[in-house]
């Protein structure tokens, strides 16, 4: 598998949302991207990741899977490869996401938080589903060099 680091983070959208990631109307992210991750394996895209940074901390805002390569490591590898840019470049920092499978970024070693321990950064917050209808986690990492 090959990561690759992509600037057009706009040509990521559609394919997010084909996998169920929810985008406002005029799809458009809540956070301007910081960077964005491609895997292909043998030349074929497979998955994407999309970073994103509010004040200090940084956001997991995207990443998804083509359905075929699901639960082979491949979301694992986007993380890392992810995690591994933010200290490099970045420094010691904390790495936000909102999950609907927690289980995943569990095993990376994410942990739930409450919502009033998260800073703002997810429309997921201000949906009216939000704890509801829908119940995803807030996870964090603490991530040191």
């Amino acid at each position: 598998m090959e990561i690759k680091e992509i600037f057009n983070h706009e040509k990521l959208v559609d394919f997010y949302i084909s996998r169920g990631i929810e985008f406002n109307d005029d799809k458009q992210y809540f956070h301007p991207p910081v960077f964005s991750y491609i895997a292909q394996i043998d030349g074929n895209f497979v998955g994407a990741i999309t970073i994103c940074k509010e004040n200090e901390d940084f956001i997991l805002d995207e990443v998804a899977v083509i359905p075929e390569k699901e639960n082979q490591g491949i979301c694992t590898a986007l993380v890392n490869a992810s995690i591994d840019k933010i200290v490099r470049e970045y420094g010691e920092r904390n790495f936000y996401l909102v999950a609907k499978n927690p289980n995943i970024f569990k095993k990376i070693g994410f942990k739930v938080i409450q919502r009033k321990d998260a800073p703002s950064f997810s429309e997921c917050f201000d949906c009216p589903d939000f704890q509801r209808n829908c119940f995803p986690e807030i996870m964090v990492k603490s991530l040191k060099k």
